[in-house]
């Protein structure tokens, strides 16, 4: 008996460190360089004595799946502000699911202030947050010398983790004509945009400008869910991505 649970003990074990997830390091430390202050919904977190505390997951708010939920980030000397959610819920961030990244800095601190949308059809469940405040960096774009990426190496920062929930009767997204509308993430955006449509393909898109003028047609979406596009040429303004029935607008910063 006594060797049956030490059997399934190692086990649960083995699948416990499966999920872990992987973690940014900072070489230099985190002392003035960190997330000082956070608020998303009912979140509202002050950073501890502790800047290498990093788990938060205890913190939780509920977000509507297709709607911008404002949220800010107060982060120490010259660092930036990058957030995650994994999405798909496989134990890792990818690329999709950065809904928000910039590098302003200042010193003592700066606070970003921005909105972050969950993609329509967000399934129910919890899902991890990861904010990373980066020295010098915006955290996400590999052009950056001090470091980028959800479990990147930088020089000086620290990250948090935090639980955002989808409940059931907020995992239906918008509808348009008896199909799911699309959705656009990060929205406001500054460099790159995520279209998703979580159904059928919505046919040729086209990208509409402030005056209502379409400013090209996007590139082929050849069946995926997901598609991101460089939007950084942009002017700062409104704009719309329209396909067969359906349309959406986001903001360029």
């Amino acid at each position: 008996m006594l060797h049956r649970y030490a059997v399934l003990t190692l086990l649960l074990g083995a699948l416990n460190a499966g999920a872990q997830y992987c973690s940014p390091s900072f070489v230099n430390g985190c002392f003035s360089w960190q997330n000082q202050s956070l608020t998303l919904g009912t979140i509202n977190w002050t950073a501890g004595s502790d800047c290498f505390a990093s788990d938060f997951t205890t913190l939780s708010t509920t977000l509507t799946p297709g709607v911008a939920e404002p949220m800010t980030v107060t982060s120490g000397n010259w660092t930036g502000c990058a957030v995650w959610v994994d999405l798909d819920n496989n134990g890792a961030f990818e690329d999709t699911e950065n809904l928000y990244y910039s590098y302003v800095g200042g010193s003592p601190s700066y606070t970003y202030s921005f909105s972050i949308t969950l993609p329509a059809n967000t399934p129910a469940g919890n899902y991890r947050m990861r904010v990373i405040a980066p020295w010098g960096s915006d955290g996400f774009l590999d052009t950056n010398t001090n470091g980028y990426g959800p479990c990147g190496a930088f020089q000086y920062g620290n990250f948090n983790d935090f639980t955002v929930v989808v409940s059931g009767t907020n995992a239906i997204g918008p509808v348009t004509g008896g199909r799911t509308g699309l959705s656009v993430f990060p929205n406001p955006c500054t460099d790159r945009i995520t279209i998703e449509w979580p159904e059928e393909e919505p046919g040729p898109l086209a990208l509409i400008g402030p005056d209502g003028r379409v400013i090209t047609l996007l590139p082929g979406l050849n069946g995926a869910p997901l598609r991101t596009f460089d939007v950084s040429g942009l002017a700062a303004g409104t704009y719309a991505i329209t396909g067969t029935g359906r349309s959406v607008r986001f903001t360029k910063q």
